[in-house]
C-alpha cells in the first residue's frame, strides 16, 4: 500500500514568509515616494506664497478676470481705507477654531475700484479691532472671490456674511470693486506695512494656496507606482507557486494510486 504524497509544508511556509516580507516591504516603499511626491509638491506651494511681491496692477486690473496663476501671489497694494464699508465673514479656521476674517476695502491708488483686505481674524465679531481710516500701504495674498449665489445670508441686515464675494461688497461701496481681495501678512523681507489696520487681530490664513503643477514631482509618484506592482506582482507569483506545489502534491498522489498492485 502505498502512502498519499504529503504537500511540501516547510516550503510553502517559507514562500508564505518571503511574499509577506517582500510585500510589506514595497508597500512601504511605495508610500514613502508617495509621501516624497506629496512633499515636494507642498514645498514648491510654500515657495510661491514666499515669492517677492509685485504690484497689485501687474497681476490683477479693476475689471479683469482673476487669473488662475495668481492664487497665493504676494502682491503691494495702496489705497485709501473705506472704514465704514467694513464687515466680517463667518465659519473662518483658524489655528485656535472657527472664527471671523475681519475685511475692510481699500480704495486703490489710481484706480476708481476697491479690493476687500481681510485684515484679520477674530473669534467673535466684539473682538474686532476699530477699523482703519486714511491712506495705507500693505502687502499680502491675492485671492480669487468665492461664494455661491445661492448661499443664503442667515442675517442680510447685519454686518457678517457667509463668504467674501464681489456681489456683497458692491453694496457697500460707492465705486467699482476688483474680483478679487487680498489677505493682509506679513514675512521677512517685505517692506513695513503702513496703517494696515491689522493690530489687535490674529492673521488669517489662506482660504486658496496655489496649486502645484500636475506632473510636479511626478518621477517620485511613478516610483510609488512600480513599488506597488512589484508588491502585486510578488502576491501573484506566490500564488502560483503554491498553486502549482498543490497540484503536483496531488498529482503524484493520484499517480501512486493509479499504479499496478496499489491498494486503494
Amino acid at each position: 500500500m502505498s502512502e498519499p504524497n504529503q504537500l511540501p509544508v516547510a516550503r510553502l511556509l517559507a514562500a508564505t514568509l518571503a511574499m509577506v516580507l517582500l510585500t510589506a516591504a514595497a508597500v512601504a516603499l511605495g508610500l514613502w515616494q508617495y509621501g516624497a511626491w506629496q512633499a515636494h509638491r507642498q514645498q514648491v506651494t510654500d515657495s510661491l506664497t514666499d515669492a517677492d511681491p509685485v504690484p497689485l496692477a501687474k497681476v490683477i486690473g479693476p475689471d479683469d478676470p482673476f487669473p488662475g496663476n495668481a492664487v497665493g501671489q504676494p502682491v503691494q497694494v495702496s489705497g485709501t481705507w473705506l472704514s465704514q464699508a467694513s464687515f466680517l465673514v463667518s465659519d473662518r479656521a483658524s489655528t485656535t477654531g472657527s472664527g471671523y476674517w475681519v475685511v475692510t476695502p481699500l480704495l486703490v491708488h489710481g484706480q476708481q475700484s476697491a479690493i476687500p483686505v481681510v485684515r484679520g481674524w477674530v473669534a467673535e465679531p466684539r473682538e474686532a479691532t476699530v477699523s482703519p481710516s486714511g491712506q495705507a500701504a500693505l502687502t499680502g495674498w491675492l485671492q480669487p472671490p468665492e461664494g455661491d449665489a445661492a448661499e443664503p445670508d442667515p442675517d442680510p441686515n447685519d454686518d457678517i456674511y457667509p463668504s467674501l464675494r464681489v456681489a456683497d461688497l458692491i453694496q457697500r461701496i460707492d465705486s467699482d470693486a476688483y474680483g478679487a481681495y487680498v489677505v493682509a501678512g506679513d514675512r521677512p523681507g517685505w517692506q513695513p506695512a503702513e496703517n494696515a489696520g491689522t493690530g489687535g487681530l490674529e492673521p488669517a490664513q489662506l482660504a486658496q494656496r496655489p496649486e502645484p503643477g500636475r506632473f510636479m514631482a511626478i518621477r517620485n509618484l511613478f516610483y510609488a507606482g512600480e513599488w506597488w506592482l512589484f508588491g502585486g506582482f510578488v502576491i501573484f507569483v506566490w500564488l502560483r507557486y503554491c498553486r502549482d506545489e498543490i497540484r503536483a502534491a496531488h498529482g503524484a498522489g493520484e499517480s501512486s494510486a493509479s499504479e499496478p498492485g496499489a491498494v486503494g
